[in-house]
């Protein structure tokens, strides 16, 4: 007998959570280090680029000379790598961190939620829209882009994938007080007035950081199911804007509309 709402060819998954099965994505734990080793060498070359960058510049203020055109170009252009690629490498890095505390386990996705060993166990109940995202072809345009493509190339290899799973929290401070260590609360961010007891929130994860094209493929598969079959709709936003929009207007009832 097939569930009511969920697409025919995912039909297979939602029998086994109706089964009371569940499914666990499981990383090459190996592998997720090595991504972050190599993150934190671009990281420190790139605060070495910028040294050397400013460095160059205050030469040139200094001295001038013959070489003038060549030190603008050469500290210009690094600084643009370092600002366009060194803040997204430390925040790719920090949430791979985050996410590789389950000893090859990055998720458990079930008929009754999603738990992610960090926070543990989310109910179906407590998220309002889950949102997944490929920007594949954009990354790929990036990429042709001269200075910036560089720059995008880099953090791609730092870790930076294209493939991303969003879920929008009710409570995000309820899910992110479940979070033993403080320091790492961060992995649910919160919205709304400061003051207010129970801000929403959203988890946004990168995939393809984790897993294999198989891999990402199933975990998408089994959140979109999951979340069908508990009434939580389901959001493919088309571009960056279309994505902020769609999460505002989860997190946010007032959040603009173009």
């Amino acid at each position: 007998m097939n569930v009511p709402g969920v697409p025919a060819e995912l039909q297979h998954w939602a029998r086994a959570f109706e089964g009371g099965n569940h499914y666990d994505a499981v990383y090459d734990r190996a592998a997720a280090d090595a991504v972050l080793a190599r993150n934190r060498r671009m990281a420190t070359v790139l605060a070495i680029v910028g040294g050397v960058s400013l460095l160059l510049c205050l030469l040139l203020l200094i001295f001038g000379g013959a070489f003038t055109r060549l030190l603008i170009l050469l500290g210009v252009f690094g600084l643009v790598v370092v600002f366009v690629t060194l803040p997204t490498i430390l925040n790719v890095g920090r949430g791979m961190r985050r996410l590789a505390v389950g000893e090859g386990l990055l998720a458990r996705v079930s008929g009754e939620g999603v738990s992610f060993s960090l926070v543990g166990p989310i109910a179906w109940n407590e998220v309002v829209g889950v949102i997944e995202y490929d920007s594949t072809a954009r990354a790929r345009a990036s990429a042709r882009i001269p200075i910036i493509g560089w720059g995008a190339r880099f953090s791609q290899k730092a870790g930076n994938g294209s493939r991303g799973l969003t879920l929008a929290l009710r409570d995000g401070s309820a899910v992110q007080a479940r979070v033993r260590d403080e320091n790492e609360r961060g992995f649910v961010r919160l919205w709304g007035p400061r003051s207010s007891p129970a801000r929403p929130g959203d988890i946004a994860i990168i995939l393809d950081s984790f897993l294999d094209e198989t891999g990402v493929r199933q975990l998408l598969e089994t959140i979109v199911v999951g979340a069908l079959m508990n009434g939580v709709p389901v959001h493919h936003p088309r571009s960056a804007a279309d994505y902020i929009q769609t999460l505002g207007r989860l997190v946010d009832p007032k959040f603009p509309t173009v």
